[in-house]
């Protein structure tokens, strides 16, 4: 996941945590999902140009999407099989994120799905660049084949949260023949806006889409 100092600690938060481990925690002690592993890899001062595939001619920036994915890949992955007992497949590794990071998050599931199985996209900055995820990476490269992507936002605030930005993308990828509820899982937040409260408040809707509970025991994943 990115933006990993705000994912569990309200010290080292932007604005509030999410506190995914109490989620996570509840959830699987619930049996509603499996067993994870969250790694939250710290932002830094270049995160618009790291989070973003493009650069957009207006914002003045990005397009270092793909060198960050590269890290996360020959870095981060690496390391985390070198020294954890975890499970790395790519049927359950997923990439999540919110904002710019679901937007890189859906652009890794697009684009690197021999490494992702799962793409959770919340809030996601669709509006990048004119909108190009949707109009032109879905569009000049092909469908990735046995991809699940879960994609929100809510609908209140500055730009409604992307809301028909998110739209478009989830009416694009049913028209590719995903199926909602399968490899497709969208929520509208209703009353929902771009800030980390309302982020951590719906992070339970993702795990349970991307994470539902197997009917084995296995190494908890990441």
């Amino acid at each position: 996941m990115h933006d990993g100092q705000n994912l569990f600690n309200d010290s080292t938060s932007f604005a509030g945590a999410w506190h995914c481990q109490d989620t996570v925690d509840l959830l699987v002690n619930e049996g509603q999902m499996d067993e994870i592993v969250i790694v939250g890899v710290y932002n830094t001062a270049n995160r618009i140009n790291e989070y973003t595939y493009s650069r957009d001619p207006t914002e003045k920036a990005g397009g270092l999407g793909d060198e960050y994915l590269d890290f996360l890949e020959q870095v981060v992955t690496p390391y985390i099989k070198a020294n954890y007992r975890v499970s790395i497949q790519r049927n359950t590794l997923g990439i999540l994120g919110s904002s710019l990071g679901g937007l890189i998050s859906c652009y890794a599931g697009w684009r690197r799905s021999s490494v992702y199985g799962k793409a959770g996209c919340m809030s996601s900055s669709f509006w990048w660049n004119n909108e190009d995820f949707n109009n032109i990476i879905m569009n000049k490269y092909p469908a990735p084949p046995s991809q699940t992507f879960y994609l929100d936002s809510g609908d209140s605030g500055p730009g409604n949260d992307d809301k028909q930005e998110t739209l478009n993308v989830r009416t694009h990828m049913l028209s590719l023949g995903w199926v909602d509820g399968k490899d497709l899982f969208y929520y509208l937040d209703k009353g929902g806006q771009h800030n980390e409260y309302y982020w951590g408040r719906r992070f339970k809707i993702p795990m349970t889409s991307l994470y539902p509970p197997s009917l084995t025991e296995t190494t908890p994943t990441v």
